[in-house]
C-alpha cells in the first residue's frame, strides 16, 4: 500500500477504490500474459494458482488477453488448491537440491544450462 499511495500521490483523493482495484487487476493480467506469450509455446490451458485463482477479474482478464484457443482455470480444477501450490513447488525445490538434480530447465529460464538450484545455510 505504501508503493500504491506514493505512487497516487494527491490524485488519491479522486480515484475510486474500485478503479484502482481494476487497473491493479488489468496490470496483473498484462505482466502475466506478456511474460507467458515472450518465455511459453502456445498452450491450450493455463492453470492459475494462489490468490490470482480467486480474482474474478484477472481470471476473466487473462482469459480475454490469450484468446478463446486457451483455457484459463484455477489449478484447483486439477485437484491442487491454489493456495498450496507455491509451498509444493518450494518443496520440490529443497528436494532437488538435496539429491543435487538440476532444478531448471534451459529452455523455460533461459539459462544457459542446467543447474541445482539453492543454498543449504546451517542455523547456528
Amino acid at each position: 500500500m505504501a508503493w500504491l499511495d506514493r505512487l497516487l500521490g494527491d490524485d488519491q483523493a479522486v480515484c475510486e477504490d474500485r478503479d484502482i482495484a481494476a487497473t491493479l487487476a488489468e496490470l496483473t493480467a498484462q505482466v502475466a500474459v506478456d511474460a507467458l506469450q515472450q518465455r511459453a509455446a502456445k498452450t491450450p490451458e493455463l492453470l492459475v494458482c494462489d490468490g490470482r485463482a480467486h480474482n474474478h477479474q484477472v481470471m476473466q482478464r487473462l482469459a480475454a488477453l490469450l484468446g478463446p484457443g486457451v483455457a484459463v482455470v484455477s489449478t484447483a480444477a486439477r485437484g491442487m488448491a491454489p493456495k498450496r501450490v507455491e509451498a509444493l513447488a518450494f518443496a520440490w525445490l529443497a528436494q532437488t537440491f538435496l539429491q543435487r538434480r538440476a532444478g531448471n530447465l534451459s529452455s523455460v529460464t533461459g539459462a544457459r544450462g542446467r543447474r541445482v538450484l539453492g543454498a543449504l545455510h546451517p542455523a547456528g
